[in-house]
């Protein structure tokens, strides 16, 4: 650890760097293991320290009201600091506030909390305290928390306690952490860099990496079930209760085995009253209080019935907190007193697990910030070793990691049984559990989702119990509704209207200039009647939820001073003042009918008018093209192999071209694409073409490498020119002086392809409703239409 590092711990006024003052500071500068200086001091923040922070602290107005102020111990701070790396827990709070100082200002840093999150995974709870007791480091010398100099000592423990888990690592999990971190300039890749360099030069590794170019290998690698599913008999054998009632009873098989066993008389009853609804096929409504031990209760004759009659259970709670005791706890007792083989899996929502085909996705093109990063490394860590890729291993502590997962779990699109990797797909295995499994443990969202799919969520199944049944009603509340919020409405009306970023707004900038007139206009005008549709709809959308909340507010005053919601009953509906409710509705309705029909109008005319996109599914304008044309035909031209989709995020989209446009490529399957590919995928989409236009391009632009593969196929080549002194243009103006065909606008591109071109749909037809006729059959597509409409409407860049 040739590196410097200096941990800093502040302690403050509040949370407010700007608002708040610090009350202590401590840096402690380390280097190989060895700490080469120390300070602390208390600072006089010239303000009164509020009653809760001197209680967490015991820092007291009194004690720092002689203290130095800031200004005095800032040069013996920034002679420490220098130009080292800044070490802190949650380092950014501690630069937050030394900034102000102009201290620490440009260093590098690494936060001990991003670390743990990623070396930790077990941890649960991220706080240092939390850490240094997980992880049995030594308490501060003064055996105080919330104290500068005793929370820089823990976390200088910290801190090379990570390090030496870090060094437990494969040098392909450094590698790969590393290499992506320094794409997007990652703080923590720093840590790992250095961890990395010491481990190649000592006894851990012989220094052997992964040979560059390499398929990356798979991590998920799950025991694969082997059950047999279960198979119903057709004369269900009945539950012995006696024999049950005797297993949980004084001296059964329970207290053999347990020597902290606890007879309950109550537990016996429920369990009889469970084994009996078995029987019999009947439902019993059961409230146990704390203590009953109701869960072995129904869990032990739920067991004997579905392994004797191969009928399987579900048993369905509200809390993951109760999933976790069952299937880790409970389940697990009770085997040990069974006489036989009890197969129970637990079964939860898609986006609880991770997408492992997205994930490789990710690892060749590698994340795109921060969150993306601490939560790619933590994965990599901890799929290896995981049997189930649930997230409900591993934490996930801010909003932009969830947001991070949501990109890689199964409710993604991509995740399709088409496309699964099976035995290397955690959602799959999870599936495969469940239909082998004689109890299946879910929660109630899933258990609704399966009602509401006609059960195509989980195995089939006849017997259910529910357990915390008080919160079912809430959860089919939660899981059968759907929310209608003003905020949401408003951003996606707002979505359409902006004059520039709007999707009208885009829609006109990119045809403006490709349209010949006659096409252009009636374009222009019908979305302009669109975007007037969309802002009338906003102004009665705050119209609606004003009149509704005067309605609610009134009618909830005339009867209770504290209720916050009302059923929308018959009753209510009659109330005289809700006529004013539903005029508001049907005023903003209208408005949202006419939307929906005439964004359906629009794409039908786009297509119409021979619209297709060929591109190469970049990210930026290509994919919003593509998924624009997605309706009408559009096509992706792949570098990589077909189904290695670059950039990752637009794996979805990719899958909807593949099925409703074309997706080609000439590369073999599961191949990366490395920058030769890009030229090569080049000449296939100007092998598409007629002809070819080079909007902008610089003298080494790959642009360029198309333009001459084009001449090469006896194509046309065009040119949009640009100023001389232009870098970004000098490509186009050399194509032109070469005798490329200089392009003013659309008609130039138009003359070229003189005599190829349809005619286009009348102006007055374009736009208009379809005529109601009776079906037609099938049109088959003119590909030499659709190749010229590729040609016209071909975009800037590929």
């Amino acid at each position: 650890m040739s590196t410097t590092y200096v941990i800093v711990d502040v302690e403050t006024t509040g949370l407010d760097s700007q608002r708040d003052a610090i009350i202590e500071v401590a840096a402690i500068t380390l280097r190989d293991h060895d700490i080469l200086d120390e300070f602390t001091s208390l600072v006089n923040p010239y303000r009164e320290i509020p009653a809760f922070i001197s209680s967490m602290t015991g820092i007291s107005n009194d004690m720092v009201a002689d203290a130095p102020t800031m200004f005095t111990v800032r040069s013996r701070l920034r002679g420490m600091l220098s130009d080292h790396v800044v070490v802190g827990h949650n380092v950014d709070f501690d630069l937050g506030f030394l900034n102000e100082e102009r201290l620490g200002v440009g260093n590098q840093r690494i936060d001990t909390l991003t670390l743990a999150s990623i070396l930790v995974p077990e941890a649960g709870r991220y706080d240092l305290e939390s850490l240094v007791y997980h992880l049995n480091l030594p308490d501060p010398h003064n055996g105080q928390t919330h104290r500068a100099h005793d929370d820089a000592e823990q976390t200088v423990e910290l801190f090379l306690a990570l390090r030496e888990r870090a060094l437990a690592l494969e040098m392909w999990q450094l590698e790969e952490i590393v290499q992506a971190g320094r794409r997007i300039a990652w703080p923590e890749t720093l840590f790992f860099e250095d961890v990395l360099a010491e481990k190649a030069r000592s006894a851990f590794s012989d220094g052997r990496s992964r040979p560059a170019g390499q398929r990356l290998p798979d991590l998920f690698h799950p025991e694969k079930p082997t059950g047999q599913i279960p198979v119903p008999q057709e004369k269900p054998e009945m539950l012995e209760v006696d024999l049950l009632a005797g297993m949980l009873e004084p001296g059964g098989h329970f207290e053999q085995l347990f020597p902290d066993f606890e007879y309950r008389p109550q537990q016996v009853e429920m369990m009889t009253a469970v084994a009996e609804a078995f029987n019999l096929g009947t439902h019993t409504l059961v409230e146990a209080g704390t203590g009953t031990g109701k869960s072995m209760a129904y869990l032990l004759p739920a067991a004997f019935w579905a392994v004797q009659n191969g009928r399987r259970v579900v048993v369905s709670t509200n809390t993951i907190n109760l999933q976790d005791q069952l299937i880790n706890k409970d389940l697990p007792e009770l085997r040990r007193v069974l006489p036989f083989e009890l197969r129970a899996a637990i079964r939860k929502g898609r986006s609880n697990y991770l997408c492992t085909r997205l994930f490789q996705q990710v690892r060749h093109n590698g994340p795109s910030s921060a969150d993306d990063m601490t939560l790619y490394a933590r994965i990599l860590l901890w799929l290896p070793h995981s049997q189930t890729g649930d997230v409900g291993e591993i934490v996930l502590r801010t909003p932009g990691e969830r947001q991070a997962w949501s990109r890689l779990n199964g409710e993604n699109k991509v995740c399709t049984a088409e496309h699964c990797a099976q035995a290397r797909c955690p959602l799959h295995i999870a599936r495969m559990r469940a239909e082998q499994a004689h109890i299946v443990i879910v929660n109630h969202s899933l258990l609704l989702a399966d009602m509401a799919s006609e059960n195509h969520i989980l195995p089939a199944f006849v017997d259910l119990i529910v357990d915390e049944a008080h919160h079912l009603e809430a959860a089919v509340t939660d899981g059968l509704s759907f929310r209608a919020d003003k905020r949401f409405l408003e951003a996606v009306l707002d979505d359409i209207t902006k004059p520039n970023t709007s999707l009208f707004g885009q829609v006109q900038t990119r045809l403006r200039s490709r349209l010949p007139r006659e096409l252009y206009t009636p374009l222009e005008t019908y979305i302009e009647g669109m975007r007037r549709e969309a802002q009338d709809a906003a102004f009665r959308l705050d119209d609606f939820f004003a009149t509704l909340g005067y309605f609610l507010k009134d009618y909830v005053n005339r009867r209770s001073q504290f209720a916050e919601q009302i059923r929308l009953t018959t009753a209510v509906r009659a109330q005289p003042d809700y006529s004013e409710v539903e005029i508001a509705w049907d005023n903003l309705n209208k408005h949202l009918k006419n939307l929906v029909t005439g964004f359906g109008k629009l794409a039908e005319g786009l297509g119409e008018a021979g619209f297709a996109v060929v591109s190469g599914l970049a990210r930026g304008i290509d994919a919003a093209a593509h998924l624009a044309a997605l309706p009408t035909g559009t096509v992706a031209v792949m570098a990589g192999g077909a189904d290695h989709i670059s950039p990752a995020e637009n794996t979805p989209l990719a899958d909807e071209i593949a099925r409703k446009g074309l997706r080609l490529s000439e590369q073999p399957m599961g191949l990366q694409p490395m920058a030769r590919h890009f030229p090569l995928r080049n000449r296939i989409i100007s092998g598409l073409a007629r002809a070819v236009v080079v909007v902008e391009a610089a003298a080494r632009s790959g642009s360029l490498i198309t333009a001459r593969t084009a001449l090469d196929q006896g194509r046309e080549v065009l040119a949009v020119p640009g100023h001389p002194f232009d870098a970004r243009a000098s490509g186009c103006n050399m194509l032109i002086r070469d005798g490329a065909t200089l392009v003013r606008g659309i008609e130039d591109v138009l003359e070229v392809l003189a005599g190829d071109r349809q005619a286009p749909p009348a102006q007055d037809d374009l736009f208009a409703p379809p005529p109601v006729e009776a079906p037609a059959p099938p049109r088959q597509r003119d590909m030499g239409a659709l190749h010229r409409a590729i040609l016209d409407r071909l975009g800037p860049s590929p």
